[in-house]
């Protein structure tokens, strides 16, 4: 078997791969691809992807490492976001997924990346690399009438395909500059989100400005049906105040003859029970979504935000599957905001997997939390390590 990054000429069967393995149906032009695979437009992005062959040179398996700059404690990271996952049928049960993380994951580490993150069709599966649960969220489901609580707003603008992307992404900017995960937007990512027809898509994209002019708030929704009739399924809102955020749902209220319902998965620190004077209309699940895992231990331990009051604390990290990463470090900081992590000999307070300290660093779980899980043992220092690990808010809405 060979492991290793496709060449441009073999993108068409990777996603023939997926064709099969997601069953989607294939691009109507595929057979013309195969005819001309190296064709520099057909192949863009094939760098990201990866492949097993088996001793015929056929692929047999593929997975895509998407490249991402994601927010972290008032840092920007690398992350290597993993989708398109997948072998043929008749090559399963031979390892080959497994062969290609173990190529895959220490290059993510070369690379400078911190953490790797997916979208699992079994948690079991991916732990099994050690990725572990890092995000939940509240699927809040209301009557649209509930927003008329709110007035509704002037200065609202419907986004056009093709219009200018920059009022969204200053608001966004100012939304998820303190959320772990969040993506730092590309023109391009952009570009993915904002850019579809919506007489032919039915997606609908407003923007707020606040009295001075400035983008505010915005939200992107689709028309779905539910059992009552017009889904209104928001795919993103976003507000940099509190005075913005309740325009945009006055807005919406508008939108109440059109819609039964809206749909909207809010970040899962939010709380919109307590905004409406019906509040058992409102109605909240928390279905779990996708995992990370740390790629760069060192690198993401050193990256932590420093608490307010001086501290230090020993960690013992194993990972079973990215075997660099194991070790034991110590962790200082001086109550001023600076922060310093090294390896260490000395005896550690806490003994953790990478697993567990991926949901510890990114504020996913506290201390506290984690400690119900198996793979973790708190030896002493408690107070310094409850203080390193607090509860922070995570955002992450891009699907790869």
């Amino acid at each position: 078997m060979e492991i290793r990054r496709i060449r441009p000429e073999e993108k068409i069967s990777a996603e023939l791969i997926m064709n099969v393995v997601f069953l989607f149906p294939a691009e109507e032009n595929y057979r013309q691809r195969l005819e001309n695979p190296a064709d520099a437009e057909q192949a863009e992005g094939y760098e990201q992807f990866w492949a097993a062959f088996g001793d015929d040179g056929k692929m047999t398996s593929c997975l895509v490492v998407n490249e991402y700059q994601t927010r972290f404690d008032g840092h920007t990271v690398g992350m290597g976001g993993v989708g398109g996952v997948g072998t043929l049928p008749e090559y399963r049960k031979g390892g080959h997924i497994r062969k290609i993380f173990e190529k895959a994951l220490p290059e993510m580490r070369e690379e400078g990346k911190v953490f790797s993150f997916l979208y699992p069709f079994s948690f079991a599966f991916y732990r099994k690399f050690g990725y572990e649960l890092c995000r939940t969220y509240n699927r809040v489901t209301l009557p649209v009438k509930l927003f008329q609580t709110f007035p509704y707003p002037d200065r609202v603008e419907f986004f056009q395909k093709g219009g200018d992307a920059a009022p969204y992404a200053k608001v966004y900017e100012v939304f998820a500059r303190d959320k772990n995960l969040a993506v730092v937007r590309t023109e391009k990512g952009w570009k993915n989100i904002l850019d579809m027809d919506p007489y032919i898509k039915r997606q609908y994209t407003y923007l707020y400005r606040d009295a001075s002019g400035e983008p505010a708030a915005y939200v992107i929704f689709s028309a779905e049906k539910d059992d009552d009739g017009n889904l209104m399924a928001i795919r993103e809102l976003a507000w940099v105040n509190p005075s913005a955020f309740f325009a945009m749902l006055g807005f919406l209220g508008g939108l109440a003859p059109q819609f039964g319902n809206a749909q909207w998965n809010m970040p899962s620190a939010f709380d919109i029970t307590s905004l409406f004077p019906e509040s058992h209309e409102i109605k909240i699940t928390r279905p779990v979504g996708g995992m990370n895992r740390i790629v760069n231990v060192p690198q993401a331990l050193s990256l932590l935000r420093a608490p307010e009051k001086e501290g230090r604390a020993v960690i013992k990290v194993t990972d079973k599957f990215l075997p660099a990463n194991d070790g034991v470090y110590k962790i200082e900081w001086d109550g001023s905001g600076s922060l310093f992590a090294k390896t260490s000999g000395r005896t550690p307070d806490m003994e953790t997997d990478v697993e567990t300290l991926t949901q510890l660093v990114t504020g996913f779980l506290t201390l506290e939390q984690a400690r119900y899980r198996k793979n973790i043992v708190v030896d002493r220092n408690e107070k310094p390590l409850r203080a390193l690990f607090p509860h922070k808010d995570l955002y992450l809405m891009e699907y790869f």
